[in-house]
């Protein structure tokens, strides 16, 4: 709303201006001239005042009204779209934008304004192709328009399409003069991911070797590297692999827990890397896996490994497993452990239930990390 604020206060201080100096050029104006000025700056100026006072519902039917007023202020039906947009009214805001690029006098930076606005209208009511289509028109008139290639990065993401969101990135990456070799690498383990599904394993290792080319760092392509020796029954690949995972990204060995459990592998080295680090999160994990099957399994494993909890969290963890007396508080334990954010971004701070690669508020890739006793 801030924003949209800025706009609406810097286009009612132009057309305040605009009309009072047109007013004074003309002093031989007629009495009903100046009535119609008036009656153009008032609701302008209560729209603002509203904005203001923090009350954008009225400032909103104010500035319906300076618009029927001014039908060729271009500026005041941009804002008002992004009004419009805003309080999730997308027809209304989608019909200003397109009468705005019918008009037959729209200039080349009106033109370019106006189709991103349509785009961003169109993406946030969830028609991607559409909001492809405008973003696609901004960029054939400026290609350097970094909001509009962002915006369509996120789309191609959203919508899987990842050559497309990598030669995009690419493009955006030159226009920055920077490289982000960490996403770009998780552009390549989602190709990997999408090739595995399909069976398509020669063609997956490719893209995981591409990944890993990029950045160590890329969570992601281990544990797809670790899935595809597995399926290759290829035991020195999945030594390496885990012992890469253990120098490189150990926040995310705690993810390939059903992986191993599955197929019955890497129980030793796993015991050997709680014994060096005792990453709590990979305890967990582990013993929640096995008591999916077998409570008395994963109470085991807890004794062997000597596991003690830190704190609330893991306290309820391990009565969601069944290692409490007390059957009232392991029903409880469970519905809260089936509903507890298990993961928190470390670039905006949201959380989820389930492990996501990218951020779904901020996008970030890789930024996603099990959520701990310390965290807040």
């Amino acid at each position: 709303m801030t924003a949209i604020l800025f706009v609406l206060f810097v286009a009612g201080l132009l057309f305040v201006w605009v009309l009072f100096w047109r007013q004074w050029q003309h002093d031989d104006e007629d009495e009903s001239a100046i009535v119609e000025h008036d009656e153009r700056v008032s609701p302008l100026l209560r729209g603002i005042n509203y904005l203001l006072a923090d009350e954008p519902d009225l400032a909103l039917q104010e500035m319906v009204q300076v618009a029927k007023l001014r039908s060729e202020a271009a500026d005041v039906y941009m804002a008002l779209g992004e009004m419009f947009r805003s309080h999730g009214e997308i027809g209304r805001a989608v019909r200003i934008h397109q009468n705005i690029l019918a008009r037959p006098d729209v200039s080349s930076e009106l033109y370019l304004q106006a189709h991103f606005a349509l785009a961003k209208d169109f993406q946030t009511g969830g028609l991607l192709d559409r909001a492809l289509y405008h973003y696609q028109k901004v960029l054939d008139v400026r290609s350097d328009h970094l909001d509009a290639l962002m915006a369509s990065l996120r789309i191609r993401e959203q919508s899987s399409e990842w050559l497309k969101a990598e030669e995009l990135l690419s493009r955006i990456e030159r226009l920055q003069g920077d490289e982000d070799g960490l996403h770009r690498a998780y552009l390549w383990g989602a190709l990997a991911q999408d090739a595995m599904q399909n069976n398509d394993y020669q063609v997956a290792q490719e893209y995981i070797n591409n990944a890993l080319s990029l950045t160590k760092k890329c969570g992601h392509a281990y544990i797809l590297l670790v899935n595809l020796a597995l399926k290759n029954n290829d035991t020195e690949q999945l030594q390496h692999t885990l012992a890469a995972m253990q120098a490189e990204t150990p926040d995310y060995l705690h993810l390939l827990i059903p992986l191993l459990l599955q197929n019955n592998a890497c129980s030793d080295e796993l015991m050997r890397y709680w014994k060096e680090q005792h990453d709590h999160e990979l305890a967990l994990s582990w013993m929640e896996g096995l008591a999916k099957k077998d409570v008395s399994a994963a109470t085991s494993l807890r004794e062997k490994m000597s596991f003690a909890p830190t704190g609330l969290r893991e306290s309820l963890r391990l009565a969601a497993m069944g290692m409490n007396s007390d059957d009232f508080f392991v029903s409880q334990a469970k519905k809260w452990r089936m509903s507890m954010k298990h993961y928190g971004c470390t670039q905006c701070g949201v959380q989820t239930v389930d492990m996501r690669w990218q951020c779904p508020q901020c996008h970030q890739w890789g930024s996603m990390s099990a959520i701990t006793e310390d965290d807040k």
